[in-house]
């Protein structure tokens, strides 16, 4: 709800390349929501994304921002998980801060990740996620559920 004499946020989306002032932020939302848990260095995280943010590096990380501050981050990957390698190129790591859920951002993440990657002639884009709901209101499909409660999902480009 609008509260009136406001405008909505605009939330626009990035490559992150664009934004470098906003790497560090974007590698700690993965490192706290991700990392830590899967035993990763902040360090590594961080110089993961400074390569993404390389013109010339396949895999890229892109920015959410409202106005000119960052709200959220995604990648594209060649690879996310060590049980599917046959499987390229993904979106990985999607995350949108809190505050910002619900306002478009990451839909506007996902579409630009499908774009760039059917600009490079990508025919299949791949992720996984514990919240398929999220990826099948934006036409993904889930390919296989695996371990307790994750979903591999594809979408045709």
């Amino acid at each position: 709800m609008t509260v009136p004499g406001t405008t909505p946020e605009t939330i626009s989306v990035d490559f992150l390349r664009n934004h470098p002032d906003y790497i560090e932020t974007c590698a700690d939302w993965e490192y706290t929501t991700w990392g830590k848990s899967y035993g990763w260095t902040r360090e590594n995280v961080l110089k993961s994304y400074q390569q993404m943010t390389e013109s010339d590096n396949i895999e890229q990380a892109f920015v959410a921002l409202s106005g000119k501050k960052p709200v959220g981050t995604a990648l594209l990957i060649e690879n996310d998980h060590d049980d599917y390698k046959h499987y390229r190129p993904w979106l990985a790591a999607l995350y949108v801060d809190p505050l910002y859920r619900r306002k478009g951002a990451a839909r506007k993440l996902v579409a630009l990740i499908e774009q760039v990657a059917r600009n490079r002639g990508e025919k299949q884009l791949f992720l996984y996620t514990l919240s398929p709901n999220i990826y099948r209101a934006m036409d993904w499909e889930i390919v296989e559920q695996f371990g307790d409660n994750k979903f591999l999902m594809k979408i045709e480009l």
